[in-house]
């Protein structure tokens, strides 16, 4: 996935500069106060970091483009990898977890009733963002927001800082409809070996998948989500340096206590532009041809990063393991 611009279509940034803050502050996340000490970083990255909230995702930092890292402001939707933490210092900052637990729950049932739901990647922020849009909702407060859940048009201009490579947007904006009328389902996993969608999606996935309404809360699996608190984090270095250490295939890794610092000794800066060059897979077989349709072509790659962990001596967790075996994924070299 390539990104040239930022997408963080919130326009909350408004706020008078806050580029002055102090090293140490505090901020209110689900209703927990947690004091930030390195205001240099995102909200994601104190997020997922320091608070160890996995329901934040990180599918593309720091360009904003694919909405996974979507928290509410204050109430408000925005892209947490493209806002300084600085800038939100005494705000009140709600991640999925934070949401009402009856409300959440409602919305994984109506995406998991609607389809709207297959790996579980994308839909956290999604579900975020909508959150935020129907409680925006104030004139019909005690009706379940159904006037502005009619309103697909609005549904659709919310998704505009959304990226899904599982569903399309059909399945995603018949749950947008759904949810005044969907109840929380006391059923919230189906992860038993004898349930026919988990092996279905373990056979798709090639690794013990696991599936359920839990699914479209983003806790279907994922390596990155899963590793342990106090591992150290390697990231392939493409500028080898006295730091370095290489894997049996010759390629060079950094370790760290954090992402941020891996990446700082890797030299491996995430950046909004690239500038490779890539070529469509398709091609036009050589002959005589009248006439030559060809369609843009949308790389079907998954949204989530390579990762995997591994305890000294024990099995590695797969990077190919998420809800419901969805992802280009066929092999990974971490």
């Amino acid at each position: 996935m390539t990104a040239t611009t930022s997408t963080d279509f919130d326009d909350n940034t408004s706020d008078d500069d806050t580029c002055s803050a102090a090293p140490t502050f505090e901020l209110t996340v689900d209703n927990t106060v947690i004091v930030v000490t390195d205001d240099t970083g995102t909200l994601l990255d104190v997020l997922r970091e320091q608070a160890g909230i996995c329901s934040v995702k990180d599918g593309c930092s720091p360009q904003g483009q694919c909405g996974c890292c979507t928290v509410l402001v204050d109430g408000k939707a925005r892209v947490s990898c493209v806002t300084p933490v600085k800038r939100v210092r005494g705000r009140k900052i709600t991640t999925l977890d934070g949401l009402d637990p009856a409300i959440r729950d409602r919305w994984a049932q109506a995406f998991a009733a609607t389809g709207a739901s297959q790996c579980g990647f994308c839909t956290t922020g999604i579900i975020c963002r909508f959150a935020a849009l129907s409680d925006s909702d104030t004139d019909h407060q005690d009706t379940v927001h159904n006037d502005i859940h009619n309103d697909i048009d609005a549904a659709k201009r919310a998704l505009a800082a959304h990226l899904c490579r599982c569903t399309g947007w059909q399945p995603i904006l018949d749950a947008w409809a759904a949810f005044p009328n969907t109840q929380p389902s006391d059923n919230q996993t189906d992860n038993t070996t004898n349930s026919p969608a988990v092996r279905r999606a373990t056979i798709e996935g090639r690794t013990p998948q696991t599936t359920g309404i839990h699914v479209a809360l983003g806790t279907g699996g994922f390596a990155d989500d899963t590793a342990p608190a106090d591992a150290l984090v390697a990231v392939r270095s493409p500028n080898p340096t006295d730091a370095s250490t290489y894997d049996a295939a010759g390629h060079a890794w950094v370790l760290a206590e954090t992402l941020a610092e891996a990446r700082r000794l890797a030299a491996a800066t995430p950046g909004r532009r690239t500038t490779a060059t890539w070529d469509p897979p398709l091609q036009v077989p050589p002959g005589d041809w009248d006439l030559t349709l060809r369609t843009s072509w949308t790389e079907p790659a998954y949204l989530e990063t390579d990762a995997s962990w591994c305890l000294p001596r024990g099995d590695p967790a797969s990077p190919l393991g998420n809800g419901g075996a969805f992802g280009g994924k066929t092999d990974s070299p971490v």
